[in-house]
Formats: structure tokens, sequence, C-alpha cells
């Protein structure tokens, strides 16, 4: 039955197709045929369970603010949503612009250039002139009063600070 197709006529002898397995009289074919079959249950089972993960772990708003080991928020009673602004981070007395690392001497120059640069960006329309500044719940008055007068001198009138609801 095999001898005459066109599979058997077209296939390669090889070393071990005379000595098969399957057929271990050299091309004789007994009753006896081996076939493997997959589980697909185990495997759609997994597939589920991986594609859960990583729609739960998915995040549409992205990351807005990433907080530094050993930073602990402030916590309120009551939030807004948080929103993408231009960020202010106060990390261990080093002010941080937009994850650029500036002096406190030239935050007032950095927002500047960072209102500018939104002008340009986006003409014809207002300034919103909104700010958000994300520090540790430790750090003292006079460091977060600071980088309020350097915002306000900047130009932005609305300041949003990064908190924790209780």
């Amino acid at each position: 039955m095999l001898a005459n197709t066109v599979v058997k006529q077209s296939a390669l002898p090889g070393i071990l197709g005379s000595s098969s397995v399957l057929a271990p009289r050299g091309g004789e074919r007994t009753k006896k045929t081996g076939s493997a079959d997959l589980l697909l249950t185990a495997l759609i089972d997994a597939f589920s369970i991986l594609v859960i993960f990583l729609l739960m772990s998915f995040s549409s708003t992205g990351e807005l603010l990433v907080v530094g080991k050993g930073q602990e928020l402030p916590k309120a009673a009551r939030a807004d949503m948080l929103e993408r602004f231009p960020l202010v981070k106060i990390d261990e007395g080093r002010y941080f612009v937009e994850e650029r690392e500036v002096s406190s001497d030239g935050l007032v120059a950095e927002l500047l250039s960072l209102r500018e640069k939104w002008r340009e960006m986006h003409p014809g329309e207002e300034f919103p002139g909104v700010l958000t500044i994300q520090a540790d719940r430790r750090v003292k008055y006079e460091i977060m009063n600071s980088v309020v007068l350097a915002s306000s001198q900047a130009g932005f009138s609305e300041i949003k600070f990064a908190v924790v609801m209780k």
C-alpha cells in the first residue's frame, strides 16, 4: 500500500529508514503505529493564565510617578486622580525637574525653560500653570516652601502634591 504512493517514491531513503522502530524489518509495515498526542488542554490553560496575568498587570495610564526606595508619600483623606503635569521631585535634599537634577538656585530657571518648551509645543493655547510636587513626608517645610516659591515665580499658579489615600 505504501510502496506505490507519492510520499514513498519522493522520500529519500536514509540509514534510519531501514531500521526504524515502527518498521523494524526494513520497510515492512506492521500493525503497530506510534502516535504522539498533544495535550492541548494543558497548553490552553497555561496560555489563559498568562493572558490573564498580563491583562491584570497592564496599565493603560502608564506610570506617572516613580517612588524611590525608602520614600513615603504623605497620606491624605481626600485626593484627586493624578494627571500628567510637570513634576518636581525632592529626594534626599536634591531637586529633580522631570527626572533632571537641578540645583536649588537653578530651579526657577529650569521651570521657566519648561514653561517655554510647553508654549513652543502648544502655540496659541493658554498655559495651564499646574505643577506636581513629589516629596517624602519627612521633608522639612523650608525645602518644600522653596519649591513652592520657585514655582510661583516661574508662573505655575496651581500646585498639586503627590499623596497616598488613607
